[in-house]
């Protein structure tokens, strides 16, 4: 008797945790965590030793909480694109870094982090791999560089999307859509509620926006998530043709490398490289300092204003009417970002500022919406669907079982394990 059991990412987006039970192995897909609450909140624990771990993508909320097998002494084999290894290594120091400036332990340290990466072990695309009794294959997920669906051959045939897109950026392809035949789906339902806007729209009016503020003599600050978010942007505004001074700034720099490096993932391989012919990138408050004061361009993180080095730009900045402050992404509510959008201040635990600069938010988002997962879900008919990472998730479920017919259930905390 197979057996699934979820661990997070139930009924809310972050710490995503399945445990799949086939009765002779144990396997797990991510093991994440919610990394702008403070301290950070982890899946519910795997009790007992696994055989293998299957990451879908380096985000935190799907890998931030992998080095805790290794604080409580499990080495478990970590498999994974190898783009998705090096990024999750960017983004596990960084959390090391962020609890020690601000306070709040972890369940894990450096040490921990450091052999949780040397358990990693490379897995390409449609290149089945035994694990027991088992066979697992990774398909392209088409949300950031390296992710991955993960296909389960056993008594049951089992698609975990993890986050997935179905439509062509200008970064990626969208996701695979020839797929074996699957009894069992457990899909992600983040944009199950609504669509993203026209994507053509969206960039067309983002370039908009970086033009005008720049024929303003202002600052075009742009925010966006490190990995994956700023290198779209950076491929819309070559795509445009926008030839004003660009800067990057933060973890979107290593990212990046990392990102290019790896270039044979994306939808044009030599895109990104050649976008960063027109790129700076900034390494110090000194440099900060001087960009600003003539009209640019500045990638930087964090995505929701959460620390990192928006908060400088954002405080020498806020005051220039002149200047604009661009959201490429949707604003988690409690976030620095929300809270901005819904009162139009920049609140942190150290500032509350009024904005004089111009505010905008783009979706640029990496997640397939609303139609995108309904049309993969008829693709793929499978018997049973389980619905996780979504605010919505038990409102998805139980339309895809009244109106499309489907046997399908949102796991929550207190019903959380079923047997296949």
């Amino acid at each position: 008797m197979i057996e699934l059991s979820f661990h997070g990412g139930m009924a809310s987006v972050g710490a995503s945790a399945i445990l799949l039970d086939t009765g002779s192995e144990k396997i797990v897909f991510d093991y994440g965590t919610k990394p702008r609450e403070v301290p950070p909140i982890f899946p519910i624990p795997i009790k007992g030793n696994v055989d293998a771990i299957f990451l879908t993508h380096a985000h935190l909320d799907h890998s931030g909480g992998l080095p805790i097998f290794v604080a409580r002494g499990d080495n478990v084999p970590i498999y994974a694109q190898e783009v998705t290894k090096e990024l999750t290594e960017l983004l596990l120091n960084d959390s090391i870094k962020i609890s020690n400036e601000e306070g709040f332990p972890l369940p894990f340290n450096k040490d921990d982090v450091d052999q949780t990466i040397r358990n990693f072990v490379h897995l390409d695309y449609k290149k089945p791999i035994r694990i027991g009794k088992s066979t697992i294959t990774f398909f392209d997920a088409g949300h950031i560089p390296g992710s991955a669906m993960v296909y389960v051959e056993s008594e049951k045939n089992i698609l975990y999307t993890g986050d997935f897109n179905a439509i062509d950026t200008r970064l990626l392809k969208g996701c695979e859509k020839d797929l074996p035949e699957v009894d069992v789906l457990i899909t992600e339902s983040t944009y199950s509620d609504r669509n993203h806007p026209n994507r053509e729209e969206q960039e067309k009016e983002f370039v908009r926006v970086i033009k005008e503020t720049i024929y303003e003599d202002g600052v075009a600050l742009v925010s966006g998530f490190a990995v994956g978010r700023l290198q779209e942007v950076l491929l819309i505004l070559r795509k445009y043709k926008v030839n004003f001074p660009i800067y990057m700034d933060g973890m979107a720099k290593k990212a990046t490398t990392i990102i290019n490096r790896h270039n044979k993932l994306l939808r044009n391989p030599k895109s990104l490289e050649n976008a960063l012919e027109n790129v700076e990138y900034v390494n110090n408050k000194t440099q900060r300092k001087k960009i600003i004061k003539q009209p640019c361009i500045i990638l930087t993180t964090s995505g929701m204003l959460h620390g990192g080095p928006i908060d400088f730009y954002i405080r020498k900045l806020y005051k220039d009417e002149k200047s604009s402050l661009i959201l490429t992404g949707y604003q988690v509510e409690g976030t620095p970002g929300r809270v901005l959008l819904e009162t139009g201040r920049y609140v942190t635990e150290d500032v509350d500022l009024e904005l004089d600069m111009k505010v905008f938010r783009f979706d640029f988002s990496a997640h397939s919406g609303r139609d995108e997962l309904l049309q993969f879900i008829k693709d793929v008919n499978p018997e049973k669907i389980f619905c996780v990472h979504g605010d919505h998730t038990q409102e998805f479920a139980a339309e895809l079982k009244e109106e499309m017919g489907f046997d399908a259930v949102a796991p929550i905390a207190n019903n959380r394990t079923f047997k296949l």
